[in-house]
């Protein structure tokens, strides 16, 4: 059957600039996209084609015969070449696509520094260098009826629970949408139903090594195209804190890095409400720590509020930036509003004092996303205390943890080897071992 006059319809051939009809001989037609195809490896094909007959030089050439895939082929960014009734699709992708650099988000001063960019392609060969195995898998399916965005599964076959694949593919198919343009975050939150949950369910990484460690250990990774960050599943809350460095410095350092760590998340959310229940409960006054005393608890926690308003905007307008304004204008913002306050009689020194330390460790939580849940429960922990006082307090905390322990990716506990306790992974948590002494299982 001829699907000449189909094909043309889809691609909309004299309509589209993009789209290329080449005629070799008089029962020989290729099309291509010419913004998706490495045009060197065209020429070369077609040039193999003239010199003898039937001879393409090309590392793969499929024989298809149905218009639905060719057309997604071509759009792809393969070749479509048409020989009599024969109908071939074949490699000729070379996305559009920024060079490889290092990441922002998770940077390292030792160990490599290259990073996945928006190129699929580019992203598992980053992985592919690093794993030379045999049983190394990386599957390709598509999502998205409009933008038949390319996914990529990859997991190591003696390694991933088989399980757990079966649950991701199956996910997969059943998602049902028009376009995936947001790609990894996207895919995220139709994978594992994100909804209204605070903490993230997922990890994400720019890092090829991390994705690389992470499949040797037996997760699975997933690849977006269009998206330089993977999706490493399942998680757990304390994964998604472990730091580059913990594999790069020596053990006993890096014990202490992590100690620091778990540290930093505790004082971020409980800090500052603490403080606050303190200098409102008179009865609870303690010499060691700074408080107020004259001033009413409307007006304090007014003064609190207006602290975590005024470091958010400082955080979302360092965000929003040039990186080379970004440091410097936050370090002035905070130094000279929050000095005129304190001068002005608006704020007090000690609110000021306690809200940056709260918000300096929120910051120094390696993943982006469990830092902005730590904030974000920080600040429903203060308002819980400045309207209901200690029972609020208790009560927020109580539904934080309630939210918390509910969180199952995948059918795995998500405060795992807290709750269920393992006291053999509990002390992995705090402890790095000597890399000759661990395994990788």
């Amino acid at each position: 059957m001829n699907y000449q006059y189909i094909i043309e319809t889809k691609l909309n051939y004299g309509g589209n600039y993009d789209v290329v009809k080449r005629k070799i001989d008089n029962n020989t037609i290729i099309y291509y996209l010419s913004c998706l195809v490495d045009t060197y490896v065209v020429n070369d094909l077609i040039k193999g084609f003239m010199i003898k007959r039937n001879t393409y030089l090309n590392g793969s050439v499929i024989e298809d015969n149905n218009i639905d895939s060719m057309i997604q082929a071509v759009f792809s960014g393969c070749l479509l070449l048409i020989d009599n009734d024969s109908y071939f699709i074949i490699e000729t992708r070379n996305y559009p696509t920024r060079s490889i650099s290092e990441s922002e988000s998770e940077k390292s001063l030792k160990g490599s520094h290259d990073s996945f960019n928006e190129s699929i392609l580019t992203n598992t060969g980053l992985i592919r260098r690093r794993i030379k195995d045999e049983k190394f898998r990386c599957e390709l399916v598509s999502i998205g009826s409009k933008s038949k965005t390319d996914i990529s599964i990859n997991y190591i076959t003696d390694k991933a629970n088989p399980n757990l694949l079966f649950k991701i593919k199956r996910k997969l198919k059943q998602i049902d949408v028009n376009s995936l343009v947001l790609a990894d975050k996207a895919l995220g939150d139709l994978l594992f139903d994100q909804s209204y949950q605070i903490f993230p369910k997922v990890r994400y990484t720019e890092r090829p090594d991390v994705a690389s460690i992470h499949l040797l250990k037996g997760y699975i990774v997933i690849l977006v195209d269009t998206s330089s960050v993977a999706i490493i599943v399942p998680t757990t809350f304390f994964e998604l804190n472990e730091q580059l460095e913990e594999y790069q410095l020596p053990p006993l350092v890096s014990t202490l890095n992590r100690i620091f760590k778990f540290f930093c998340i505790i004082v971020g959310l409980y800090l500052l409400p603490l403080w606050f229940i303190m200098c409102i409960d008179k009865n609870s006054i303690n010499n060691t720590i700074v408080i107020v005393e004259d001033i009413s608890k409307n007006r304090l926690f007014f003064q609190i509020i207006s602290v975590i308003i005024f470091l958010l905007i400082i955080r979302l307008a360092s965000f929003n930036s040039t990186s080379m304004l970004s440091t410097s204008m936050s370090i002035l913002a905070s130094i000279i509003l929050s000095s005129l306050a304190v001068e002005m009689n608006l704020l007090r020194s000690e609110v000021v004092f306690y809200g940056a330390l709260s918000t300096i460790c929120c910051s120094c939580i390696s993943n982006y996303e469990t830092s902005r849940a730590i904030s974000f429960w920080n600040i429903l922990l203060v308002l819980s205390v400045g309207i209901f006082g200690k029972i609020g307090f208790l009560i927020c905390n109580a539904i934080m943890f309630i939210s918390i322990v509910n969180i199952n990716t995948l059918d795995v506990f998500y405060l795992y080897p807290l709750i269920p306790f393992n006291l053999k992974d509990f002390i992995k948590l705090f402890i790095k071992f000597p890399f000759k002494k661990t395994k990788i299982n």
